[in-house]
């Protein structure tokens, strides 16, 4: 049987492939070998008197926990035990576990199943909200893990790495995402003054750039100077340039400017945009702590605040579909 993903009940460690494990002959239970040998046998030899048997025992726990589960009071949604954020809106589940684990990070905390990345027992899932670093972990400012986590909400796992590697190595990590949706990504990010200024110089851009390929793509003289183009006609392609007006080039190269100012600005908000969010999560929940009256109440005021905007993000892109079909109305 595959015990990875488990833990030796002497040493409270996961077992990882490659570790030496003995089965005790009574009840199954794993162990390390040397932990076995050093506690002078099975550490549930206790209960073997009472039938016990430890496979029978990891069903009942998985399914008592399943059967269980917890709430969330903010979606209703129903989720394991152990969970710490709702898998579905991501609101806090556990305010007491996470003190309980702030008390408790000085302990070292070991994923469960190592370095490895297939196998394991399949019976075993476990999410880390926190990506592995520790709730009490200071991410800038005196401000934990546990923190960013409560106000980022939606996708923290990928968050707090990245928070990290900012804190300790001053490296961040290219946001594909923000890239492809710019100023609204931002915006959706509640970043409002940085997205609001960003999506406004886009809006602008890209209605010019549409007005732009719109006068293009309806003007004959530039038909027959692209055909000649993809043709590799120079002499016809020389001939229909040079039949171009002086507000016709001013058109073609005014496009084209347009057009690389665009995905330049798209490649520096991917390459920013992390480490603009570190910055602003980082002022934001100073901003809240500094100001909480009750700070047992801090948590739930950095939820409420924190997340995303959803709604405002679908509004800018209903705006976007209306924008490109604007040049043909007033064609």
């Amino acid at each position: 049987m595959d015990y990875i993903g488990n833990k030796c009940p002497v040493c409270d460690k996961y077992f990882h492939i490659g570790d030496d494990i003995v089965v005790c002959p009574e009840c199954g239970t794993p162990h390390h070998r040397e932990c076995y040998q050093n506690n002078g046998g099975c550490a549930n030899a206790d209960r073997h008197k009472d039938g016990f048997d430890y496979q029978e025992d990891i069903k009942q726990s998985i399914n008592h926990n399943e059967s269980k589960g917890i709430e969330c009071k903010k979606c209703g949604t129903k989720n394991s035990e152990d969970a710490f954020f709702c898998t579905k809106c991501g609101n806090s589940l556990h305010e007491d576990r996470a003190n309980t684990n702030t008390q408790n990070a000085q302990a070292p905390k070991e994923q469960p199943f190592g370095n490895t990345q297939f196998g394991g027992n399949p019976n075993v899932m476990i999410f880390d909200p926190l990506a592995g670093v520790s709730p009490s972990a200071d991410l800038g400012d005196q401000i934990t893990a546990g923190e960013y986590a409560k106000y980022v909400k939606q996708n923290t796992p990928y968050f707090i790495t990245v928070f990290n590697n900012i804190k300790k190595f001053s490296k961040s990590r290219f946001n594909f995402c923000a890239m492809f949706f710019g100023g609204g990504y931002l915006l959706f990010r509640k970043m409002y003054k940085v997205g609001a200024i960003i999506t406004a110089i886009q809006t602008a851009l890209t209605i010019i750039y549409l007005y732009l390929n719109y006068y293009i793509a309806s003007n004959n003289a530039y038909d027959k100077l692209f055909e000649a183009s993809s043709q590799n006609d120079y002499n016809a392609f020389l001939l229909y340039y040079s039949e171009l007006s002086d507000k016709d080039l001013y058109f073609i190269l005014l496009f084209m400017m347009i057009a690389f100012i665009t995905l330049v600005l798209d490649i520096v908000i991917g390459a920013c945009a992390n480490r603009m969010y570190y910055n602003h999560c980082r002022k934001e929940i100073a901003k809240i702590k500094s100001e909480a009256i009750e700070p047992a109440k801090v948590g739930e005021t950095l939820s409420k605040k924190g997340g995303v905007n959803a709604p405002l993000a679908l509004s800018l892109w209903f705006t976007y579909i209306v924008i490109s079909y604007l040049p043909q109305f007033f064609s």
